[in-house]
């Protein structure tokens, strides 16, 4: 086996183990605290733009704040198989 298809094996490996485990936090007790309190503290609710001054910057930042949010049920919803 050539060293590429090994290292996009070892990739698609990882990926596996890195659903696996968003998955198993998820359904923990705590897994599901920890997930409703980012739910609220990255505003994956409320709108990035900021309403009470809108700027770039700060829009950016609530934007960078839900993208965690997004990663991590991204995660846990991908199916095994990996998509």
């Amino acid at each position: 086996m050539i060293e590429a298809d090994k290292q996009k094996q070892e990739n698609e490996k990882r990926q596996q183990e890195k659903i696996s485990a968003y998955r198993r936090f998820a359904q923990t007790d705590d897994g599901k605290i920890i997930i409703a309190d980012l739910e609220h503290f990255c505003g994956f609710y409320r709108p990035s733009i900021c309403e009470t001054n809108p700027n770039s910057e700060q829009t950016a930042f609530n934007e960078g704040k839900r993208r965690v949010y997004l990663r991590m049920q991204g995660f846990i919803r991908r199916k095994e198989n990996g998509t």
